[in-house]
């Protein structure tokens, strides 16, 4: 059906039956998208559900088609955040994380506090820098809030909250936490880093977890748990290992039933056949996400139509 407005699209699914959000509102100007986003800013606690924002469309759908899209996002859409909530709760330690990339993080252990309808336990510290900046003592108030309503973070210290006959602060890794390696600090000196990037089991993890996800190589049913295992038992350490997997022997393991197996093997059969920039994106590689992944291919396509035209 032709729509030349966002307005006659949601009217018509009203009008089908689809539940439409009763807060929408069309807007003349920026002066009066402000008004209306600080408005329902006022209004949100009394939600029967949670927002962090709202999100402010051009109503023209000829001219959101012009504009295109970037990923998955409009040209023609924008977000306006609400300041997220933020709590006070006190430091009980500190754990240190290792991502795909050999950064070691810390992760603030905390008496658990509600914050923004969940119980929150663990925020992160960002980084090794960071974590010395803060000069983390036991049982330390922190400010708390949840980074873009999903992620834990701490916000800052309250110090003149301290106790008086407070521990010394909490101390940093001078191994891997996972495999032992002596730590490294990166050439900017933000993080800590192991750099035993072939034989780092969560690295390995972390690697092949990413490859795996939906919107790259799409394989469900590998958890971070069976991953571990297969590292253990088949010493499996990259993406070609995933096509290489003994479903016979896995089908034999303590957890593992037949119809898992099957469904595990016929998923990564079919992650056999990729689109190139999800492999590329897939890889791990500093800087390459799926969107620069996609300009990448698109460029090394043109290139080569070139090379055939002029031979």
């Amino acid at each position: 059906m032709p729509f030349t407005t966002h307005t006659q699209e949601l009217s018509t699914l009203a009008q089908l039956g689809f539940p439409i959000n009763p807060y929408n509102k069309n807007a003349k100007s920026l002066k009066e998208v402000w008004e209306i986003s600080q408005s329902l800013n006022k209004e949100k606690d009394d939600l029967p559900y949670p927002i962090d924002g709202l999100v402010v469309k051009l109503n023209g759908t000829d001219l959101v088609e012009r504009l295109g899209v970037v990923g998955k996002t409009p040209r023609g859409w924008c977000a306006i955040k609400f300041k997220a909530e933020e709590v006070t709760t006190r430091i009980l330690g500190v754990t240190w994380q290792v991502g795909r990339t050999g950064k070691v993080t810390p992760v603030a252990e905390l008496e658990p506090v509600e914050l923004a309808g969940t119980t929150v336990k663990r925020a992160s510290l960002h980084n090794y820098k960071e974590f010395l900046e803060k000069d983390l003592h036991f049982h330390d108030t922190l400010v708390v809030r949840k980074a873009g309503e999903i992620i834990p973070e701490v916000v800052s210290v309250l110090y003149n909250l301290r106790p008086n006959d407070s521990q010394t602060g909490f101390p940093f890794p001078d191994q891997c936490p996972s495999c032992r390696t002596s730590l490294v600090t990166s050439n900017t000196e933000v993080d800590l880093m192991c750099p035993n990037t072939e034989g780092c089991s969560a690295q390995i993890i972390g690697r092949l977890s990413y490859f795996t996800q939906r919107n790259l190589g799409n394989i469900t049913g590998l958890s971070e748990k069976q991953l571990e295992k297969f590292i253990e038992k088949f010493g499996i350490s990259d993406i070609p290992d995933i096509y290489q997997l003994p479903f016979v022997e896995i089908a034999e393991m303590e957890g593992f039933g037949a119809k898992s197996v099957e469904n595990l093997q016929e998923s990564v059969e079919k992650s056999r056949i990729i689109e190139g920039y999800k492999f590329l994106a897939g890889l791990g590689l500093e800087g390459v996400g799926p969107e620069v992944a996609k300009l990448i291919c698109e460029k090394l396509e043109e290139n080569e139509e070139n090379e055939i035209f002029e031979s």
